[in-house]
């Protein structure tokens, strides 16, 4: 069935005299996309090239990836003076490397008639210049046409930037040059102001003295752009420091409740030794605060951190962590108890057992973990507890708004007061 109708869409483009209903039947051909179509679309053009719809027919070639396309393609380009049809296809034979010397004379011949005219755009400045660019030909070649379009003040604004910074691609320092000891030349003219436009966000060689000649000469317009282009620098560059002062400042804020957890905890430790209650450090040896050194300037390495900190929240000495204790005694210490296993249960058993008065959340040390464990495990933050206690510590707008490195330090001040409470706890404060 394919083959029939492929066959009379064939028969119906060669019995049409009317150019219009043959790019219909062609854009057809393109759409089915089978490989019996160019040939058929090459007769087509040969029937219609002395028209205006000559172009929509190479257009159409191009969109078969086959080599009889291709070949076809190469033909029309070599033997056609049209320049629609020429232009049509300047992306398709950059992409292809067809660069036959001909073809490349006909390619700059159409771009030096186009920038002579005045009538050209922005894309098309783009793609003769890629071409030619990638054929090889001679940049005193290139460079005058581009020259002649970019001070033209009959062609577009957009052809006339992308000229000037095709220029600057080739030569940018004898080009800078070129307009800093001419500048009188562009002052008040469309050139001008493209020109400033551009080099206003330059930097570095003869720039400083380039903006420094347009700020005391220049016209109103150009003095305007580039000191809107500098304040903006220097706005950015007022906005990069102030951030880079805050990332100091929470990191030195970050190192200082460290310090500050260390201290505590070793205190707690000598505190405890010397107690006869305990005669034993209640926390084990640890170094890993020492790892929560610099901001949490993302959610990964957030994560890192709870994974570190799981394990120093409930780093207690093994006499605590491997305490035996039956679930009626967890139950007679704790009455509302649900699990009689974990650290912190223990570390809870153990302080009350030994008449130590503590709340059932130990001072907030059990939120703490519930949101460390949690933090640790991205899966379980969409678990509503987790919004929950969040809520309750007051960090929820921390976690909402992305500020990872202020939740990190507000979960370290929280660990840092739970470890005050206990320091006074022990000492009978």
């Amino acid at each position: 069935m394919a083959a029939d109708y492929n066959a009379n869409l064939i028969a119906e483009l060669y019995a049409t005299d009317d150019a219009d209903n043959a790019t219909r039947i062609c854009d057809e051909m393109v759409e089915i996309g089978d490989a019996i179509f160019p040939r058929q679309i090459y007769e087509a053009y040969k029937k219609f090239r002395g028209t205006v719809h000559s172009h929509y027919f190479v257009s159409d070639l191009t969109t078969f990836k086959t080599a009889d396309a291709t070949e076809i393609v190469k033909e029309i380009v070599k033997t056609t003076d049209r320049s629609a049809d020429i232009s049509t296809v300047v992306d398709y034979l950059t992409n292809i490397k067809y660069f036959d010397s001909e073809v490349v004379a006909k390619m700059r011949a159409l771009f030096e008639e186009e920038v002579t005219s005045g009538d050209i755009y922005d894309y098309d400045v783009e793609k003769y210049f890629a071409y030619l660019e990638k054929s090889g030909e001679g940049l005193e070649q290139i460079e005058p046409l581009l020259r002649m379009c970019f001070e033209n003040d009959k062609q577009t604004i957009g052809a006339r930037k992308i000229a000037l910074r095709k220029l600057l691609k080739l030569k940018p320092k004898e080009y800078i040059n070129f307009y800093y000891e001419n500048y009188p030349s562009i002052k008040g003219k469309k050139t001008e102001v493209i020109f400033v436009e551009e080099i206003s966000t330059w930097h570095g060689g003869m720039i400083p003295s380039l903006h420094q000649r347009i700020l005391e000469t220049g016209s109103e317009r150009a003095k305007e752009i580039l000191q809107k282009e500098q304040s903006r620098k220097k706005e950015e560059k007022k906005v990069k420091e102030i951030q880079e002062q805050k990332e100091v400042r929470n990191q030195y804020e970050t190192a200082d409740v460290i310090s500050d957890i260390a201290e505590l905890r070793s205190k707690i430790n000598k505190v405890s030794v010397a107690d006869t209650r305990f005669g034993f450090p209640l926390f084990s040896p640890s170094e890993e605060i020492y790892q929560q050194g610099k901001p949490a300037n993302s959610k990964a390495i957030l994560v890192g951190y709870c994974i570190v900190l799981r394990s120093l929240l409930g780093g207690f000495d093994s006499k605590i962590t491997e305490l035996e204790i039956s679930p009626e005694k967890a139950r007679q210490l704790v009455p509302d108890i649900k699990e009689f296993k974990g650290s912190i249960n223990k570390f809870h058993y153990f302080l009350l057992e030994k008449s130590i008065n503590v709340d059932h959340g130990i001072f907030g040390l059990r939120n703490i973990s519930r949101i460390v464990s949690k933090l640790a495990h991205p899966g379980e933050e969409t678990e509503p507890e987790f919004s929950r206690i969040l809520k309750e510590e007051k960090l929820f707008d921390y976690y909402r708004e992305d500020n990872w490195s202020a939740l990190h330090r507000e979960i370290l001040l929280r660990y840092k007061g739970v470890l005050e409470k206990v320091t006074n706890a022990i000492s009978g404060k």
